[in-house]
């Protein structure tokens, strides 16, 4: 079993000092094997927010793999940088997180796609060229590995290039998202049969709310078996607010009871 947690919308220059402590304290707490950020770790693209994110990754008790948000390049206010080098300082600013990240184990393919658009203020897309990675990364990978992919906007946001249901196509099995601040998670099915879960989390640590209060999600993978925990922020730790489980049978996910035969409370 593989555990995952799933970080999105940090925008440091714009957090909680006490929130972003027990944050790392809850990542502690619960060890996951591997962590997931999908985007916004700044909230201006400014050096010293980038500092913060850094000092921030260091603390966390696990592999991270990163993606930028529309929030990491630089702002319209710079358009030499924003049209020329968008996510220049992005990639500077945190030596060692590679552009096109990917974690490979007999267990789990998580491979992370870049979905921001130096031309658009807020809105994203999947494009050819992600396909063509995923193929690509995907080609010798476990047969019976989990396939998961993340990046910043969720389908809701996306401006033009694919939609999301080609990833069922290509094998996916969970899609990690962020950018709206408001955790969701539901079924995303092909009209050629398959289906995938998509995770959408919350600002982990930001105090840019809307909807929800600060939250992350930890996601367990067992062969054919998913739970999604969105743990949520009481004003002095993070606790689990609500579970979500699934089944795979037949390259289909579908909602399922709690399975305590196979992730126990």
């Amino acid at each position: 079993m593989k555990t995952i947690a799933h970080l999105s919308d940090l925008h440091f220059g714009r957090t909680e000092t006490k929130v972003v402590a027990a944050l790392l304290s809850d990542l502690e707490r619960h060890r996951p094997d591997l962590v997931i950020i999908s985007g916004d770790l700044t909230q201006r693209a400014r050096s010293h927010q980038f500092a913060e994110a850094r000092a921030f990754l260091s603390h966390i008790p696990a592999p991270v793999l990163v993606v930028p948000g529309n929030h990491d390049l630089y702002p319209l206010y710079r358009p030499f940088s924003r049209i020329f080098r968008p996510r220049n300082k992005f990639h500077r600013s945190l030596p060692g997180h590679d552009s096109l990240p990917v974690w490979k184990d007999d267990q789990v393919v998580a491979i992370g796609l870049d979905s921001t658009r130096s031309l658009r203020w807020k809105s994203g897309a999947l494009k050819g060229a992600h396909l063509d990675h995923l193929e690509l990364t995907l080609a010798d990978a476990p047969e019976t590995a989990a396939r998961v992919v993340f990046l910043h906007h969720p389908p809701s946001t996306a401006s033009g290039g694919h939609p999301y249901e080609t990833l069922v196509n290509h094998g996916i099995d969970l899609v990690l998202t962020g950018h709206v601040h408001h955790a969701h998670v539901e079924l995303i099915s092909s009209d050629h049969g398959g289906s995938l879960v998509l995770v959408q989390a919350t600002t982990a640590c930001s105090t840019r709310l809307r909807e929800d209060s600060n939250g992350y999600c930890l996601v367990r993978l067992d062969g054919d078996h998913m739970e999604v925990a969105i743990q949520g922020w009481s004003g002095d730790i993070f606790h689990t607010i609500r579970h979500h489980c699934f089944e795979k049978k037949a390259r289909i996910w579908r909602m399922a009871p709690h399975l305590s035969h196979v992730f126990p409370s």
